[in-house]
């Protein structure tokens, strides 16, 4: 080594506390980049909440049944883009934050397109909404 530091330019040498520092800055930035993938991937999919069933899920789609009972307010809740098929009809309205309640009647058989959203949502009927919304990934 005493031969190799006399022959080698100065930055060549071994220095083992800066090969320490460059395997630590390495390991903090592949913990990093591990933690900012999960936190993307959970930001992709919104959580369910108990008005909503998982019925299957593939790298395409998620498919979702949703049945709120009349009267009932679901919470702010996250749905991404896709398509919603009515199995009942239903009144109810929906909000999203720092805009006004909207109303609107879906009739049975009714298929709507939805972009991403995060909204309150709430039955405002008399009857069970039910329906089964498909959300692409």
């Amino acid at each position: 080594m005493l031969l190799a530091a006399r022959l080698l330019p100065r930055e060549f040498t071994y220095n083992r506390a800066m090969t320490k520092r460059r395997l630590f800055a390495l390991l903090f930035c592949a913990a990093f980049t591990v933690v900012g993938v999960r936190l993307l991937q959970a930001q992709d999919k919104p959580q369910l909440i108990e008005t909503q069933k998982l019925m299957m899920e593939n790298q395409f789609v998620r498919v979702i049944d949703v049945r709120v009972p009349a009267g009932y307010a679901e919470p702010r809740h996250s749905h991404g883009r896709g398509v919603t098929i009515a199995l009942t009809d239903y009144d109810n309205e929906t909000r999203v934050e720092g805009a006004q309640w909207s109303k609107s009647h879906t009739k049975f058989g009714d298929v709507k397109w939805a972009d991403p959203v995060t909204h309150e949502a709430r039955n405002t009927g008399t009857t069970e909404q039910h329906v089964i919304r498909v959300e692409l990934k």
